[in-house]
């Protein structure tokens, strides 16, 4: 029997000096007046917004405002009605989700105490439950409180984080403030809580684990089930596990013995249907029903959608230096295209199934198909997965741990992080788009690199190279494992080009030209970004009255973090454009800046897509933001608004497209081809920006599936005797009367080319939109809100051929708002 025990609660407050103290809430008659509504599950914040008290966190400075939430005691208190508890069953009660140091009261007396927000809290609470009216109260704090004596120096963290120290703290990393994330400890019960009474058993898990054959003809299933045996007798059971739409179901005779059980059955699977990322097959899945029974009764019942693939990492000897990186997904090898995934919301209870949907779709439309969840967020809620594996979207999920060494050497400690590491491995277990587990951020790159050799040197090094893989080995064991990100095998350099993944984050900062991208020759690119402005709506809700500048108070608190003193955005601005941001209005920051992030995040993809496989991803740093931000890494915003990056990344990640690169002397023209074999014409050489082609030639090509083929070359000499300031590469791809893909190419900084006076016309006729221009029109924005549907947004014209788009007739008539041109 279960007792749901969600809802509304009461919830006061204790700063040391004012509030409710816990001694006299802990009485019956504790005087409740003062309390405000909390909903559960929930969290403080949300609960304080909702009643008045705070202001939208997102919104203006209003998060500095509630920084005291993370520095208060929280005391939620409900009563609730419990049934009599049957001689020799149990009662146990379950907060799915406490953050996070919590100490739990039922009657007045203390049953229990949690401090990690990554797995539930189970307590036995038999002897003090009573039939009737019960009392229950929970203490909470973020983790400050309990932390506080902890050591903080030492363990190569930042000033803030030593006062924090996060590193103790089992709770979302970047909470802990980020150069993209600001200062905001959530705090509360944050997922379900229920009373049950169990006769014959508790059941902990039930787990779900499909698997593929090598040669990809027989699937099987196991189903887990982890059970605490209740009394002292052995009860007969049954185990048993349905497959629906292949009519198959197998059954297991259990016993269920006194203490923690552990129950298998496997069922195998002839010639399943397989479940593909996105772009090279339908992501299949089924219904997978299981079911316990322990003397006659029904105990538990789990359903989840599970899908056949068998996952390998390629990492044989490369043929010319280092060894292969390439994700093999059911025997193909596969280009991971995609972002950096992090919290959503920094209030994370906010982020529901309606948001994560948007988010994925946004990742589709995008062209990605994958998405790495970061280290230093969180393991994501259920339909984050449910909805990749809908949609075909890869997901590489690190551990979260990121950026700082972890204080392993504390037994408790470790022995929380590795229920934290069971838990999660078995509760995403049988998510066909999990294709990794990672056991950390960057702190192989810290081992090497960072200075983590002193201080408290190296405590953590046995949890990701023998505890965490060891979990994953015997809790799944389905999907690809390493240590770090970046990692190379062997204890190599984290910073090998040529071995393992990589961030290469030389491009970046120190420096800002990202023609360097253009010479890398990483085998798993897994960061590496160019900062840019969110959508121009973003940016101005960012700023609130009196601070719509750059350098005002309010622009640096919704300012990267690595652009406070020289911000290297700026020194970008002039070098590539010759411009300023302090001379700037909000409107041409948003497009100049948003043209250069779109520009560099182009070079980055091209440079690896067109050496595909010896490159096998192109994967930036990030996706998405978590609160709305002036300047981020990002090309989706808070409030899931495009950012002026996002069509040119959804460009350069098209499945079928043509590429332009100069190497060593040589102007290359590669067309990438991600879906089966396909013909067309080539149209390819130089043009003048003023108008006219030097060099135009046209072929007729077929691109190979799944590769990249280099399909002509020019003398680079060609273009410098042209002039590199008045001319560019250009190259386009047709099929069947229709441009498919484009690529233009520019060697010099752009305030260095002689850009012509543009002249854009615009006819709409039968649901198309055709853009034409006797110049080059450079970058034509047609919207900065990045709310409209658009099939595209800042892009190019070549001078005398169409730009078609596809144009509703439900869109207003398309109008030119910028150009990159004078």
């Amino acid at each position: 029997m279960r007792v749901n025990l969600n809802g509304t609660w009461g919830l006061r407050w204790y700063d040391g000096s004012r509030g409710a103290r816990t001694s006299l809430v802990l009485r019956p008659d504790a005087d409740m007046s003062r309390a405000i509504e909390a909903r559960v599950p929930g969290e403080v914040h949300a609960d304080l917004l909702r009643a008045g008290i705070i202001a939208e966190p997102v919104e203006g400075m209003n998060n500095l405002a509630a920084r005291w939430v993370q520095e208060t005691l929280w005391l939620y208190r409900r009563t609730f009605v419990a049934p009599e508890v049957p001689d020799g069953a149990r009662a146990l009660l379950t907060f799915e989700g406490l953050d996070l140091a919590a100490v739990i009261y039922l009657n007045g007396r203390e049953i229990g105490r949690h401090g990690n927000s990554f797995y539930p809290c189970t307590l036995d609470v038999t002897s003090a439950l009573v039939r009737g009216e019960n009392l229950l109260i929970v203490e909470i704090e973020s983790g400050v409180f309990l932390n506080g004596d902890r050591p903080g120096r030492g363990f190569g963290m930042s000033i803030s984080s030593q006062l924090t120290k996060r590193n103790w703290m089992r709770k979302i990393q970047s909470s802990f403030g980020w150069d993209w994330a600001p200062q905001l400890l959530n705090v509360g019960i944050t997922r379900p809580v229920h009373l049950d009474i169990c006769a014959a058993v508790f059941v902990q898990d039930m787990v779900v684990i499909p698997e593929l054959s090598a040669d990809l003809a027989r699937g099987r299933v196991t189903l887990r089930a982890f059970i605490e045996g209740i009394g002292k007798e052995r009860l007969p059971g049954l185990l048993s596990l349905e497959v629906e739409e292949l009519g198959l179901r197998t059954e297991a005779p259990i016993i269920a013995a006194p203490g923690k059980n552990a129950l298998e059955t496997t069922m195998t699977v002839e010639a399943p249907e397989l479940w593909w990322p996105v772009g090279h097959g339908s992501p299949k899945t089924y219904t997978a029903r299981a079911t316990l029974s322990v003397d006659g009764e029904l105990v538990a019942a789990k359903e989840c959608r599970i899908g056949f693939r068998h996952v390998k990492v390629n990492q044989d000897p490369h043929p010319v230096v280092g060894s292969w990186f390439v994700f093999e997904i059911n025997g193909k090898s596969i280009f991971a295209k995609g972002g950096n995934f992090v919290p959503a919301d920094p209030l994370y209870t906010r982020i529901d199934r309606d948001r994560y949907s948007r988010l994925v779709k946004r990742a589709r439309e995008a062209n990605f198909n994958l998405l790495r969840v970061w280290g230093g967020g969180q393991y994501e809620a259920e339909d984050f997965y449910d909805l990749c594996d809908e949609h075909g979207i890869l997901v590489w999920q690190d551990f979260i741990f990121a950026c700082c060494k972890y204080p392993t050497f504390d037994e408790n400690y470790l022995a929380d992080v590795t229920c934290e590491a069971t838990f999660q491995v078995r509760r995403l277990a049988h998510h066909a788009s999990l294709i990794a587990w990672c056991g950390n951020n960057e702190m192989e790159e810290g081992n090497h690199h960072w200075g983590y050799e002193k201080g408290v040197a190296l405590p953590d090094y046995a949890l990701f190279h023998l505890v965490l893989p060891s979990i994953v080995r015997r809790e799944d064991g389905t999907r690809y494992w390493q240590p770090s990100s970046p990692f190379t095998p062997d204890q190599g350099d984290p910073r090998d080009y040529h071995r393992g993944d990589q961030h290469p984050w030389t491009i970046g900062g120190a420096d800002t030209d990202f023609r360097g991208y253009r010479a890398m020759d990483c085998r798993f690119p897994n960061e590496g970004g160019i900062l840019g402005p969110n959508s121009l709506p973003t940016v101005r809700a960012c700023l609130p009255a009196g601070h719509e500048r750059p350098g005002s108070m309010g622009w640096e608190m919704r300012d990267n973090d690595t652009s406070s003193e020289a911000p290297y955005p700026d020194r970008m601005l002039e070098q590539w454009l010759g411009k300023s941001l302090t001379s700037m209005s909000l409107d041409d920051y948003v497009y100049w800046a948003g043209l250069l992030q779109g520009e560099g995040l182009s070079e980055y993809i091209r440079n690896f897509r067109r050496r595909m496989f010896h490159s096998s991803s192109a994967i930036f740093w990030m996706f998405n933001d978590c609160w709305p931000m002036v300047r981020s890494w990002t090309i989706v915003d808070h409030y899931l608004r495009r950012t002026p990056s996002f069509h040119p990344v959804r460009r350069a990640f098209l499945p079928l497209t043509v590429f332009l690169a100069v190497e060593e002397g040589r102007l290359l023209v590669f067309g990438v081809n991600e879906g089966p074999a396909w013909r067309g014409e080539l149209r390819y050489g130089l043009f003048r920006l003023s108008g006219g082609y030097p060099m135009d030639f046209r072929r007729n090509i077929e691109l190979p599936a799944n590769a990249s083929t280099l399909l002509a070359e020019l003398d680079q000499s060609e273009w410098t005797n042209a002039g590199i300031q008045t001319h560019g590469a250009f190259a386009q791809l047709s099929g069947g009367g229709q441009e498919v893909a484009r690529d233009v190419l520019f060697l010099p900084f752009y305030k260095e080319m002689e850009w012509p006076h543009a002249q854009v016309r615009i006819e709409r006729s039968a649901g198309k939109a055709v853009f034409t221009c006797d110049t080059f029109a450079w970058r034509v924005c047609l919207d900065l809100d990045g709310e409209m549907e658009l099939a595209d947004n800042f892009f190019d014209i070549l001078p005398g051929i169409p730009t078609t788009l596809s144009w509703p007739q439900w869109l207003p008539s398309p109008r030119v708002i910028r150009l990159g041109n004078p």
